[in-house]
Formats: C-alpha cells, structure tokens, sequence
C-alpha cells in the first residue's frame, strides 16, 4: 500500500479478498441452493421433538410411585372443609384441607382441626388457629407439617415423609375463632 494512503488493506476479517471480491462472494453463498439434507435434517428433528413427547405423556402422566402412598378418593373429603384420611398400608392419618381452593397435607395434629368457612383458616378447640401453609396463628402448640399430596385421577396420593419445613409460628393478636370453639 502506498505511504500516505488512507484506505485500508485489500486483506482483513474478509479474508484475502479484494473488497469488491469479498461482496460478491458473499452474495454467491447466500444464493447457493439449499441440499436436499437441510429438509431432511429439519423433518427428522421434527420427528426426535414429537417421539420424546409421546414418550413424556405415556410414562409421565401416570399415579406418582415410591414415596407416595395412596390416601383413598379424594371425594371423600368435602370441597368446602377438611377431614382425616388414613394411608393405604400405613397405620396413620393425615389431615387434607379442600376448603381453600387446592389440596393441602398435612400430619395428623395432637388436636381435631377442622376447617372454618368463615375464617378461611384451621381452627381446633383452645382457640388454637393454622393458616393454610399450616403456620400457627392463634393459641399454644406449633405449626402443622406440611406433607407433598397429588391428585391423580381423582385419587389422592400422600408422600407421608415430612420433606417440607414446618413452617414457623406466627401469632398474632388480631386472630380469633369465628367458629364455634373449632367445630
């Protein structure tokens, strides 16, 4: 390049082509015609995505395995309040509370909580009063266990190892039973 030239070299990131030759190699390459492999290529990924996700729906669809333990139909425990349920193959029960909405577990408390309607809450005799994460409210005792539960085909099914933290006692002041003592 001359001494005082302000153009760059002919040679650079393109490569060793003049820049005229650099532009139109570049439209050379966009303008090469696909192969016959890109379509294949792309039907065959198709196909991979839609194998994987019959497999999915086949096998992941179904009742959850070991841990969980069956707890009977969920039918039996009214949607608008909650009941104790026993575990199929275990000598214990569990308390599941339909009246919020969802499906909440939980391990069986020392006391008979029921689920208040009007409060939105769990209430036991002594005024003793659990939110639905099962955080103490009102009264002495201590937060319930929370247990993981899934609904499967109308059947519910109860992980009966306490996995979940309990979470902590939260009293306050302002909460009381509005139900009958916990009825």
């Amino acid at each position: 390049m001359p001494e005082g030239s302000t153009e760059g070299p002919e040679y650079g990131p393109r490569g060793y082509l003049p820049d005229r030759a650099a532009r139109r190699a570049r439209k050379i390459v966009l303008r090469e015609p696909m192969g016959l492999h890109w379509p294949v290529a792309a039907a065959l990924a198709g196909l991979v995505v839609v194998a994987v996700g019959v497999v999915w729906l086949l096998l992941g669809t179904g009742a959850p395995g070991v841990p969980f333990v069956e707890a009977g139909e969920l039918a039996r425990v009214d949607p608008r309040g909650s009941a104790l349920v026993d575990l199929a193959g275990a000598e214990r029960r569990v308390l599941v509370v339909r009246g919020g909405g969802g499906v909440a577990v939980f391990e069986q408390p020392a006391v008979t909580a029921v689920w208040c309607p009007a409060s939105g809450r769990l209430e036991a005799t002594g005024g003793r009063i659990w939110d639905l994460e099962g955080r103490l409210l009102a009264g002495r005792g201590v937060s319930l266990q929370p247990l993981r539960g899934q609904v499967h085909d109308s059947t519910l099914y109860v992980d009966p190892r306490p996995t979940l933290p309990r979470p902590p006692a939260a009293p306050r002041a302002d909460v009381v039973p509005q139900c009958a003592d916990g009825a």
